[in-house]
């Protein structure tokens, strides 16, 4: 229960007792993971902080590439331009065409 009040903020009992320990394990990960992620993004402001205050001229472009960002973002997994191959694809599906599962009779 100490660990729900302190990673999760709830205090109710019978929601942490609803849980399962698998749930409860989980939601504790995940607050944990949060809070790594929260020092990361403090570490990444402090690093901009100092550039934008050792820079003499300095464009927002040479802190963030907001351009270059959303471009990968646009080109999925594929962003590099390589074309993917369906030769793997073609045959699995050529392959199940002509499977038929075995048909047991219910009852053993």
């Amino acid at each position: 229960m100490i660990d729900a009040a302190y990673h999760l903020q709830v205090y109710d009992a019978d929601v942490i007792f609803s849980w399962s320990p698998r749930e409860f394990k989980n939601f504790v990960k995940g607050a944990q993971l949060r809070r790594i992620d929260e020092f990361e993004m403090s570490a990444v402001q402090a690093m901009f902080g100092a550039k934008a205050n050792n820079a003499k001229r300095l464009k927002l472009k040479d802190l963030y590439d907001s351009d270059k960002a959303r471009k990968d973002l646009e080109g999925g997994n594929n962003a590099k331009g390589e074309t993917l191959n369906l030769e793997r694809y073609r045959k699995a599906q050529a392959a199940m065409k002509s499977y038929r599962p075995q048909q047991l009779e219910k009852g053993g």
